[in-house]
């Protein structure tokens, strides 16, 4: 890992960095206070402008103080601030601090191991983005008291004790999300409210993202952030509310034929999957909760996994190995198993796992969200059976 980070360094020095005229610069300049003189030698500094090139610097840390020139950016731009010191990996155990490039100078003053907490001034973005942070102080430290013992090994996220600290992780990180949802709302002319955007699609339904996306200046949308959320709207429009859920034949676990239309007149869930996928497998005994809830009112789930293995017997095994330890005994089909005829996650556009689909009792879908940050499937079945 050591070696890996000094040919990250290395690659930094070596980058071609934008020329400039000093008159077309900003400075920006911080004190980062830190327990030992030697604990901060570096602080690097990185952006991908709007046309995609790249940018990086450095700067030397003398008694916790450091600075150093970027050029001025016509259109808002986000940058990434992470430090090292003696020991390279260092500064990577910290989450780094966002940056917002335009025309003013940018100051910083914080603590090396709250990087993400430092104070930010300089410029609307910088400054409304510093307000936000700042509120949601307490949860981040919370959150990084929770994640100090499982990142040291000394509790293992797979015990009884791991999983409590991942829950109360995951209700701090909900109120975070919940805040930044406000930002955007608040604040649709802020080149912030992209930034998080991009940032936050996994807290979204498909159609509030795009919802959300068009509610923003339209400026915006021609940057790269802003088209490659453009891109990934287009490419889930494919499940977009009130469509058709498309249709398709696979065999289940135990060896009985399976069509999606056999479910009409069933509200169902669509479950993509992996038994290689983490937060996959963290995602299960909620929806167990919610199968044992509404299963008597005719509710389903169909998982479909896309399995990895060396050979179609290794992803079966593995597939079938995992429904057994999870315990997840509804409808389970593999996509593996004639992908060649049709692939479900290719038709579905499925980038990322898991994605989860509800689908009412007429086919039409009702919501598409990705990972399980939020309760918008909880909220849609309670609308549907009432409690």
């Amino acid at each position: 890992m050591r070696k890996f980070w000094n040919l990250i360094i290395a690659g930094a020095l070596s980058f071609p960095v934008l020329s400039f005229a000093q008159g077309d610069s900003l400075l920006v300049s911080g004190i980062l206070k830190q327990g030992t003189a030697d604990q901060i030698q570096k602080v690097w500094f990185s952006f991908t402008d709007h046309d995609g090139q790249d940018f990086r610097t450095s700067s030397n840390v003398m008694s916790g103080a450091f600075q150093f020139t970027v050029p001025k950016q016509a259109l808002v731009i986000d940058g990434m601030l992470r430090f090292t010191g003696a020991d390279p990996m260092n500064g990577v155990m910290y989450r780094p601090l966002n940056l917002f490039i335009h025309k003013e100078d940018i100051q910083i003053t914080g603590q090396h191991d709250e990087l993400e907490l430092a104070v930010v001034s300089g410029g609307e973005e910088n400054n409304d983005y510093n307000a936000l942070r700042q509120s949601t102080a307490d949860i981040t430290r919370k959150v990084t008291a929770l994640y100090e013992p499982l990142i040291k090994g000394e509790v293992k996220s797979d015990t009884e004790e791991g999983k409590n600290l991942m829950k109360e992780m995951s209700i701090l990180h909900r109120q975070e999300y919940a805040a930044q949802k406000k930002f955007i709302v608040a604040y649709p002319d802020s080149y912030v409210s992209l930034f998080l955007l991009y940032r936050l699609k996994n807290i979204y339904t498909s159609d509030d993202y795009a919802k959300t996306f068009n509610q923003l200046n339209k400026s915006y949308q021609s940057t790269r952030v802003g088209k490659e959320i453009q891109n990934n709207i287009q490419r889930e429009a494919v499940t977009a509310k009130g469509t058709i859920a498309k249709t398709f034949e696979r065999t289940t676990a135990i060896g009985k034929p399976f069509k999606l239309e056999d479910l009409r007149g069933k509200v169902f869930l669509i479950d993509f999957w992996g038994s290689w996928c983490g937060p996959c497998r963290a995602s299960m005994p909620h929806l167990l909760e919610l199968y044992e809830k509404y299963q008597g009112k005719g509710f389903e789930i169909v998982g479909v996994a896309q399995e990895r293995g060396k050979t179609p017997e290794e992803a079966n095994e593995s597939w079938k190995k995992a429904i057994d330890e999870l315990g997840i005994h509804w409808v389970n089909v593999l996509n593996n198993e004639n992908k060649e005829q049709f692939d479900i996650v290719k038709s579905y556009a499925i980038t990322g796992f898991p994605t989860k689909i509800l689908v009412d009792a007429q086919g039409k879908i009702i919501l598409r969200i990705t990972a399980s940050a939020t309760d918008d499937i909880d909220v849609a079945l309670r609308n549907i059976y009432g409690y």
